[in-house]
């Protein structure tokens, strides 16, 4: 039957399987059609409503034992020459041979358990798919009492063994599943549904053009209808009952038993789509019971399990991802179409481009880091004035100029910077540590199902989604802001004291004395630290916020930007006072003293051993003022057994 007729016999059982199935038989009779359209219309019926799935016989070829089955190599099948087994599983076993008339390798397939008419069916609707990307259909034998369909051989890699191997590049795993859809289209035009695509059934040639194996023949997937967005006769679909398949790889309407339309391999796609870009599927479990209930919560976002994955794919993968099937592309067509528009968007840019790219990036960007520097020095300065008494009657010696306020900002940041510097090249060299790991035999197998499994449960938590993630993050920082003032209560109480005014022995923690100094250098650098995930989990949040294009939960979002604002301000505010208190020495009526700061021809002199207050104002050149030229730290006479005020 060719494929105008075929197409026609399809059109002709559209129609007939609307009606009550007592009236399906005489809707074909009454219509005036050829013989070889009328028969093959009433044979597909009868078999469509003795069975739960489409062109399956409720009697299978008898089976031979297992031995018998088995065929060795040199044996023949019709014309072909058995050269080895290369596939077995339960539908039955799959033969690589040769064909002495053309001189080419085939594949040869014999299911177990189906009629002859529902294979050559099913072969005669496969032949009709011709796509460079489609694994062909040739021919169908019948030998000892068994059919074989007879199949391109397709030789090389598949893509589950390269995804074992190997993470797919943004780029090739959008190539890859430009070819599958197309693949998907082609089939699906012919009425033709995968029901099992996954990376097994995916094979790469050694020039790596994708084919798809097994359309129409690994699940017997046949459909009645042409599918097309503006078809009048609806989807192509597959009657409802149990659906062989790969679980993790399903669509929910086929996991549940759902009558399947072309759809059904588009949620399949999307699953490859995911799985080439992040290196891991969207739903990680095995078991079909929990991969249903996995997608009652969604799948996640590809671009919030790594972010380097840009957002217009993660788009289209979460578009045939959606367990709605009416959200989801209609057609493989669609699919093909935006995932060449994700092509476009992510080829690589000419230089020219990329200059003006990065010259807007520095244009915008150059500003606001030196008003950051500026605001983080001002910060910086308003804590070292409070500090040591330099507002209220003093503020005229806290007056700084704003090269002074960058200066401090730089001084405060840098090692913020470096911390964030020292975190990336620890996390990229762990990444590739764990990555050799994980391909390092029975460890690696055991490190990837932890990983699995952590992914399984960050998706449980729902912590792959932005207002989930802010609110963790937020009662994070909040928890860790209460333990860290705790911790370090005498260092806070010394800091947030004024030094002019305050009992002398509550600024001992601050003193110079080696116990005090690492005290305060790891109560910054826990500061630091904390900043710095709070300051990564607020990028994640909103990069979450934008691919979700959500509306809601921003109270988390403001919750974790003042967790974050709290630890920043805190360590800005703290950082002079405790890295930066040496000042020029000066002897003043016989007191040890300091000058704090200048205001014209003013001095701030600051006497720690003097009883409050011990700020003075003087002029230079004051009788009893002496300037020793020494610089020297204004606690250095602080020790551990001084007290008194």
């Amino acid at each position: 039957m060719d494929a105008d007729s075929w197409r026609w016999v399809k059109e002709v059982l559209a129609e007939a399987l609307k009606r009550p199935k007592a009236e399906r038989e005489a809707y074909v009779l009454s219509l005036n059609l050829p013989a070889e359209i009328r028969d093959k219309s009433l044979e597909i019926i009868s078999a469509y409503e003795d069975s739960t799935e489409f062109l399956r016989s409720k009697t299978p070829i008898p089976i031979a034992s297992d031995d018998a089955e088995l065929l060795h190599p040199g044996a023949r099948v019709g014309q072909y020459e058995i050269v080895d087994q290369i596939g077995a599983g339960g539908m039955g076993r799959v033969y690589l041979a040769k064909d002495p008339r053309l001189h080419r390798k085939v594949a040869l397939k014999c299911l177990i358990g189906m009629t002859d008419a529902s294979i050559i069916n099913e072969a005669i609707a496969a032949a009709q798919i011709n796509h460079p990307n489609v694994a062909a259909v040739y021919d169908v034998i019948e030998h000892r009492g068994r059919v074989f369909i007879v199949m391109e051989y397709v030789d090389g890699e598949n893509l589950a063994s390269r995804l074992h191997r190997e993470r797919l590049s943004v780029s090739q795993a959008v190539s890859v599943g430009q070819r599958l859809a197309s693949a998907l289209a082609a089939a699906h035009a012919k009425g033709i549904i995968h029901r099992d695509l996954k990376p097994g059934n995916v094979q790469f040639t050694y020039d790596g053009t994708p084919k798809v194996l097994d359309f129409g023949i690994a699940n017997l997937a046949v459909t009645l209808t042409v599918t097309s967005r503006a078809a009048t006769t609806g989807p192509a679909k597959v009657a409802e009952g149990p659906h062989p398949g790969t679980p993790p790889y399903m669509s929910p309407e086929q996991l549940r038993g759902q009558a399947l339309d072309e759809r059904s391999d588009i949620f399949s796609l999307g699953v490859l789509l995911f799985e080439m870009a992040t290196g891991r599927r969207p739903f990680p479990s095995g078991d079909q019971q929990e991969i249903i209930e996995l997608h009652t919560k969604g799948a996640p976002r590809a671009d919030g399990v790594d972010t380097k994955i840009p957002r217009v794919l993660a788009d289209v993968i979460a578009q045939t991802l959606d367990t709605d099937r009416l959200r989801r592309p209609q057609a493989a067509r669609e699919v093909e179409a935006s995932l060449e528009e994700v092509a476009r968007r992510i080829r690589p840019k000419v230089i020219g481009e990329l200059i003006r790219r990065w010259l807007t990036r520095v244009a915008v960007g150059v500003p606001i880091a030196l008003v950051g520097m500026v605001l983080a020095g001002f910060i910086v300065t308003v804590g070292f004035n409070v500090t040591f008494g330099r507002d209220a009657e003093f503020a005229r010696f806290g007056g700084e100029s704003l090269t002074s306020y960058f200066r401090w900002g730089v001084l405060a940041i840098f090692p913020s910077l470096v911390v964030m510097a020292m975190a990336a090249v620890v996390l990229l060299f762990a990444g590739a540590a764990y990555g050799v790991l994980e391909a390092a035999g029975p460890f690696g197998r055991r490190l990837r199902a932890w990983r699995m499994n952590i992914a399984a449960g960050i998706h449980e938590t729902r912590l792959d989604t932005s207002s989930a993630l802010a609110r963790t993050l937020a009662g994070f920082g909040v928890v860790a802001i209460v333990l860290l003032f705790w911790r370090f209560s005498d260092l806070v109480n010394a800091w947030s004291a004024l030094v002019n005014s305050a009992p002398i022995a509550r600024l001992v923690p601050i003193g110079p004395q080696a116990e005090a100094r690492a005290e305060y250098h790891t109560f910054q650098l826990t500061l630091q630290v904390l900043t710095v995930i709070l300051a990564l989990g607020l990028v994640r949040v909103l990069q979450l916020r934008r691919a979700e294009k959500a509306a809601e939960g921003i109270a988390s979002v403001v919750a974790l930007g003042a967790a974050l604002s709290l630890i920043m301000v805190t360590y800005l505010f703290t950082y002079r006072t405790m890295n930066h208190r040496d000042m020029p020495r000066a002897d003043l009526a016989g007191s040890r003293c300091y000058v704090t700061g200048e205001a014209g021809d003013e001095l701030l002199i600051f006497c720690p051993q003097n009883a409050p207050p011990r700020n003075r104002a003087v002029r230079r050149g004051e009788q009893g003022l002496t300037l020793t030229g020494a610089v020297e730290n204004v606690f250095e006479t602080l020790r551990p057994s001084r007290s008194g005020s």
